[in-house]
């Protein structure tokens, strides 16, 4: 009986343990990912194209990287969008379309921070 509650225990430890790290592991990438879209955002602004054409293109093999794991973690569709939103940014700087490209990286930094919003555990989500 005593053999029973402890591989309860040990298996209730684990559940929460991989809870826990799951959600730091979100939280940790999708603020990276907004720091990366808001330098985008800022580079833009300061007309520095080439810049942020080369942060954008950093960004992209960043997320492909996060992506690997991010898809077995939470909805697929989430870290898709982020990356369409990632490629629309790269088409408009290649085009050379940049207060096109202005737009495409605020609504970059939202998308992120919105399905950071989402993914995240929170409380009231529960309650």
């Amino acid at each position: 009986m005593r053999g029973k509650v402890w591989l309860a225990l040990l298996l209730l430890a684990l559940i929460v343990g991989l809870g826990a790290g799951e959600q730091v592991y979100i939280n940790k990438t999708f603020d990276k990912a907004i720091a990366k879209s808001d330098e985008i955002t800022c580079l833009i602004k300061a007309e520095n194209y080439e810049g942020a054409s080369a942060a954008t293109a950093a960004l992209s093999d960043w997320w492909k990287e996060e992506r690997d794991v991010l898809e077995f973690l939470c909805p697929n569709n989430d870290v898709k969008g982020i990356m369409t939103a990632i490629g629309d940014l790269e088409g408009a700087l290649s085009a050379e379309m940049y207060e096109d490209s202005l737009q495409r990286s605020i609504s970059l930094s939202r998308s992120v921070e919105n399905s950071k919003n989402l993914l995240i555990f929170k409380w009231k989500n529960v309650l």
